[in-house]
């Protein structure tokens, strides 16, 4: 699913995300599941008809990711229920709501992981080499 094209479509992704948030943070309130880990909210995207809708959530610990994403969509129901509570004077039709997890995210952690372990660029390499590059011995 692209970005979104038109004005409509933008705002109806940035309102539904503003409301899907809070009613993400409720859901791991009453969710005993959900007691001890961070749900957030990354992104959301919204097809050109306002169908569908597509969450991307980060969840920390990462380790616990699919097992989230798969009870957030079990519970797409109630989920798509409080929603709709929620925007119904905005569409004709409400959207459906799945979840996803934001592997944009997890990949940018874990490339910055990686370049902290990396051990740093020794000076003495990086002088010589600009030393050949002058044209000095």
């Amino acid at each position: 699913m692209k970005r979104p094209t038109n004005l409509r479509q933008q705002r109806f992704a940035a309102e539904v995300k503003r409301i899907l948030s809070d009613v993400l943070r409720e859901a791991t309130e009453q969710l005993p599941e959900l007691q001890n880990l961070l749900v957030e909210l990354s992104d959301v995207r919204v097809t050109a008809d306002l169908q569908q809708v597509r969450a991307y959530v980060l969840i920390s610990p990462t380790e616990k990711m699919p097992f989230v994403v798969r009870l957030l969509n079990q519970h797409q129901r109630t989920i798509r229920y409080q929603l709709a509570q929620r925007i119904r004077h905005l569409v004709k039709v409400m959207p459906t709501v799945q979840f996803f997890a934001d592997e944009v995210e997890l990949r940018a952690r874990r490339v910055d992981e990686i370049l902290r372990e990396l051990p740093p660029a020794e000076k003495a390499d990086s002088d010589s080499l600009s030393a050949e590059g002058r044209g000095e011995s």
